[in-house]
């Protein structure tokens, strides 16, 4: 999950995650390990979910209507999302929700191969980030018709989700409605508070403070205090809460702040230098450099406590104390990265997507979602599910859910634009560059927007 979380959860590293999907010739059970489902009626269906002709057809063989999702989820989440089909296949009589998992390194050659080739998935898991190309070549379903439907719509869609959520989904048209937003994921702080403890150092609320606490942790321990699974986002954190705007979608191309963005890879270069700071390196994610006190702090994904708790020693030397905080935040606007994962319908038959609209529809009704974002670790994009009472005692108890909940006010989108890949890629390699001393600020700064306008523009 942690994995998918950096892409989510990456993108948005989930990035995200929490992520995506994908498919093989066989599909994992909607139903628990080795046992059978349950229809509506009462009789037991087969525990092999693999769709046949007469179940992808169901309207015309009277039988039910065979709906697959694609996904990457492990462990726990993915027992949760079988849980969720399992439910909505006993929900109703119509149609039949069942999973494929798939390996995520392969996810997104495998999807986009599979829907050209019209044997791919009924439904997949979507950032609006990476749609683009499904988008603009008609590969997902415009739902805003359904979606906004008066009497068989979302329930106050538009004004149930943030004003930063409703931008990136409505960056389309007015209108029209391509992934469904479900949760939220994000960039949060985890740091070593048995350190912080010790040398009289609070929690930092500013990039200054977080460098000055770094610093000294840095002198204290000999390691690093502060490195980020996302070089990219933190990056992108930094110049946007001090002003900077970032793409322009329409003019396709760059439109950084040069002034900031030189100041801010000086700043985060220097302090990467001096050791403040450190890279991430081969680890590829923090969560375990963490855990044996091998950086004092880092900026992960809300989903990653779970392995930030299993990678610090139970006993012996090496067992610390964590906290996890919001980000740091310093500048002129106050902003966050969106993270946010939904779900994407695509362009098959008319009877599948209505389905899949349907399951889409369950799966964002506020009980549901209420314990989708407890599974997962995640924030519900919606605050009808937010209010429950059950996902408001669950925020007590879990620190990484509540210091992304404090950020929700300052959630910001980049639109979704072609070449968008390369232009994050671009961003971490200037970065990274300029903190370790290949190459000078200015420098970085101008073969980034040469290249990433060049992408922008193709």
């Amino acid at each position: 999950m942690k994995k998918q979380v950096a892409t989510i959860l990456a993108g948005s590293l989930l990035m995200a995650s929490l992520a995506a999907c994908q498919t093989t010739e066989t599909t994992t059970s909607n139903t628990t390990a080795g046992g059978a489902g349950v229809t509506s009626s009462g009789t037991e269906a087969p525990s092999d979910t693999t769709a046949s002709a007469a179940e992808t057809t169901g309207a015309a063989t009277g039988e039910r209507i065979t709906l697959v999702h694609w996904h990457t989820l492990t462990d726990h989440h993915e027992e949760a999302l079988l849980k969720r089909l399992d439910d909505f296949n006993k929900s109703q009589d119509k149609y039949t929700a069942v999973a494929e998992q798939q390996p995520y390194s392969e996810y997104d050659g495998k999807l986009m191969q599979a829907v050209r080739a019209g044997v791919g998935p009924d439904m997949v898991s979507a950032f609006s980030s990476s749609s683009y190309e499904y988008i603009t070549q008609g590969f997902y379903k415009d739902m805003g018709p359904w979606v906004y439907d008066t009497t068989d719509g979302i329930p106050n869609f538009k004004t149930d989700i943030s004003e930063g959520v409703y931008s990136e989904v409505n960056q389309w048209g007015e209108g029209k409605v391509f992934v469904i937003p479900t949760h939220n994921t994000g960039e949060v702080l985890y740091y070593n508070k048995t350190w912080y403890d010790a040398q009289g150092l609070k929690a930092p609320a500013t990039w200054t403070e977080l460098a000055a606490n770094s610093a000294k942790i840095y002198e204290a321990y000999g390691v690093s205090g502060f490195g980020t699974d996302s070089i990219y986002d933190t990056f992108l954190n930094l110049i946007r809460q001090a002003g900077s705007d970032f793409i322009d979608p329409v003019a396709k191309k760059i439109v950084m702040d040069k002034d900031i963005t030189i100041e801010k890879l000086n700043w985060y270069g220097d302090l990467v230098k001096n050791g403040s700071f450190r890279l991430v390196g081969e680890d590829r994610y923090f969560s375990n450099p963490f855990g044996s006190q091998a950086v004092g702090s880092y900026i992960g994904s809300s989903a990653s406590i779970d392995y930030v708790g299993a990678a610090i020693p139970t006993e012996g030397d090496g067992k610390f104390e964590f906290d996890v905080v919001p980000i740091p935040q310093e500048g002129s606007v106050k902003y966050i990265n969106y993270w946010g994962a939904g779900y994407a319908n695509l362009a098959t038959s008319e009877e599948k997507q209505r389905g899949v609209y349907e399951l889409i529809k369950y799966i964002v009704s506020p009980e549901v979602a209420a314990q989708a974002a407890i599974d997962y670790g995640s924030i519900p994009v919606y605050k009808s599910a937010r209010d429950l009472p059950i996902y408001q005692e669950y925020i007590t108890t879990n620190p990484a859910v509540k210091a992304l909940n404090e950020e929700l006010p300052y959630v910001g989108h980049t639109p979704t634009v072609k070449g968008m890949a390369t232009v994050r890629t671009e961003l971490a390699k200037m970065v990274e560059s300029v903190a370790l001393g290949v190459s000078d600020a200015e420098t970085a700064y101008t073969n980034f927007v040469t290249v990433a306008d060049q992408a922008l523009a193709e």
